[in-house]
């Protein structure tokens, strides 16, 4: 019983190896993603980073504290950044935008930032900023909202994607 088992196992396993006459690569259709991406070009998404007004916080993200001064992440659109000398009462004094911007660091007083795809070094004065040195595409591009990966679409090496748009 257990021999005749194993060979039906097999056939059925090495059915899926065996050419129809549909399937020459010829006929197949590719699957597209119902979104395409919006880029910018490296140059100018490399300039977008600056010191803004304070705003208000729509929609916070991660909280990095570094002495009396908080940094609250504006998802994909910067840092708040608090002073926190009266906890009761910490005063919103800037805004660093930073697109796409989700995360940061600080040691020796180096602000270090994930910005889409980079990682840049930068230091904050009370009026501006300084950025120290960008390591360019260290995470991995933004993929689309159906899954398909960046490398899906052809994107020149100095596009950086900032979104994608429904074809729909």
């Amino acid at each position: 019983m257990k021999k005749p088992l194993l060979i039906i196992i097999a056939c059925l396993f090495l059915q899926s190896c065996w050419l129809h006459r549909n399937d020459e690569r010829g006929d197949i259709n590719p699957v597209t993603s119902s979104f395409e991406p919006l880029t910018i070009d490296r140059e100018i998404f490399e300039s977008t980073i600056a010191i803004g007004a304070p705003r208000e916080i729509e929609e916070a993200g991660k909280i990095y504290v570094n002495g009396d001064i908080v940094f609250i992440n504006e998802l994909n659109k910067g840092f708040h950044v608090l002073d926190n000398h009266d906890p009761k009462n910490p005063a919103n004094i800037l805004f660093i935008e930073i697109p796409l911007a989700t995360d940061l660091a600080i040691r020796n007083n180096t602000i270090y930032v994930h910005h889409a795809v980079d990682l840049v070094a930068m230091r904050l004065d009370a009026n501006s900023i300084e950025i120290l040195h960008r390591v360019r595409n260290v995470f991995p591009r933004l993929n689309s909202p159906d899954g398909f990966l960046a490398e899906d679409f052809d994107l020149g090496e100095n596009q950086i994607i900032i979104g994608y748009q429904s074809l729909n």
